[in-house]
């Protein structure tokens, strides 16, 4: 070998090694970077507070979601006896072996989880981190708690932000609602509000919707129609569009015919299609289209509760959406049991059910009534929260 092909090997060696030290970085970097998975991601548990109110819907979530895999149940001040509560999921078919106790030395009175609880970021090496955005009702402090007892490192952010206000697909795309995060944090743009969102949760595209469901809208805002009025946050995601995996997006959709029915309908039908249109002209994170599959809308549900404290009469923030996704089910809204008499509506749970099934194709649908909690501004997604499982 001369001189010159000498030179030439070992310039290529150097190439190669230069390259291979790049890729070994890049590949480390990649391993290390963190980010918000999907729900539909591996979830270690699914955490619920403790409280035996709104006719007892925590121990019945805890013994459907027991009895297939782990959940965590907070505990705070004043404590219970924990033999008390063992009873009272065991009457709720709860596998005891599959909860853990966690104790909160403070007062834990706010069930609505999703919104202030803990946002846990992952990355591929396995680690976790958590972020806590400022939340503009009861804050518990649950999330230092949490950081405390864990060790995890703890990311905060001067923003407002709620767990059912976000949908991401695990890939770096998320869906925000623009009527709800224009409101609770005001007076902060758009444009503002999306770089703190790709900085904090490591998120690479904001999908913007426009408005949620009018049922949740808030109720300062006064009647929806004639003296109906609104309970909820002002336009949560979950309660009308969801991630069912990085590539497919669920969301509700009104009939004519039922938007001719009622006002309340026909005002759901003017939003949600204009959602429509906007979840199926955009891209992913990558550039490519979603499978973007209607769901039929909840029923509406009209109560009179003006003897109540809101001295009103509300319409409940029902919807099929608001469901609880674990490794093996979906816990999924239901508005009639099989023996009901009503078949228009039971006929809509079917394609319901159905729709669900095509899918979460490797997840059992579990349906349970949902229209008791949903008075109360929100459903059973809202009152839990999944602790993902990073992945090595």
């Amino acid at each position: 070998m001369n001189r010159q092909e000498k030179q030439r090997v070992i310039g290529l060696g150097l190439v190669l090694a230069w390259a291979l030290v790049l890729f070994s970085c890049n590949r480390s970097e990649e391993r290390s970077q963190f980010y918000l998975p999907a729900e539909f991601g591996p979830v270690r548990s699914t955490c619920f507070v403790w409280s035996t109110d709104y006719y007892e819907i925590i121990p019945k979530l805890v013994g459907i979601v027991s009895k297939k895999e782990k959940v965590t149940l907070f505990l705070g001040q004043p404590k219970e006896d924990a033999e008390t509560i063992k009873r009272i999921l065991e009457n709720y078919g709860s596998n005891l072996g599959n909860v853990r106790f966690e104790i909160i030395d403070q007062r834990l009175d706010n069930i609505w989880i999703r919104d202030y609880g803990p946002v846990y970021l992952v990355n591929r090496a396995g680690e976790k981190q958590l972020v806590e955005f400022t939340y503009f009702w009861s804050d518990p402090g649950l999330i230092e708690v949490l950081a405390s007892k864990s060790g995890l490192p703890v990311i905060k952010s001067s923003f407002n932000s709620t767990g059912g206000s976000r949908e991401v697909n695990g890939k770096g795309t998320m869906i925000l609602c623009e009527t709800h995060e224009l409101d609770v944090n005001q007076p902060k743009n758009l444009e503002e509000i999306e770089k703190e969102m790709v900085s904090k949760l490591g998120q690479k595209k904001i999908i913007w919707l426009k408005k949620g469901l009018p049922q949740d809208d808030l109720i300062l805002k006064g009647p929806l129609y004639d003296s109906i009025y609104p309970k909820g946050v002002n336009g949560h995601v979950d309660e009308f569009c969801r991630f069912a995996d990085a590539h497919t997006i669920l969301i509700t959709s009104v009939t004519q015919e039922e938007a001719n029915s009622h006002p309340i309908y026909k005002e759901a039908k003017k939003r949600l299609d204009e959602n429509y249109n906007i979840l199926v002209n955009a891209t992913d994170q990558d550039g490519k289209k979603f499978n973007v599959i209607r769901v039929p809308i909840a029923p509406l549900i009209i109560t009179d509760r003006r003897a109540g404290p809101e001295g009103k009469i509300i319409a409940s923030v029902t919807s099929y959406m608001n469901f609880i996704i674990g490794n093996s089910f979906i816990l999924l809204p239901s508005y009639c049991s099989e023996n009901s008499g009503n078949i228009k509506l039971l006929d809509k749970e079917r394609e319901v059910v159905q729709i669900f099934k095509e899918a979460f194709p490797a997840r059992e649908i579990i349906k349970l009534r949902a229209d008791t909690i949903n008075y109360y501004s929100g459903g059973f997604h809202c009152i839990s929260i999944h602790e993902p499982q990073a992945n090595n």
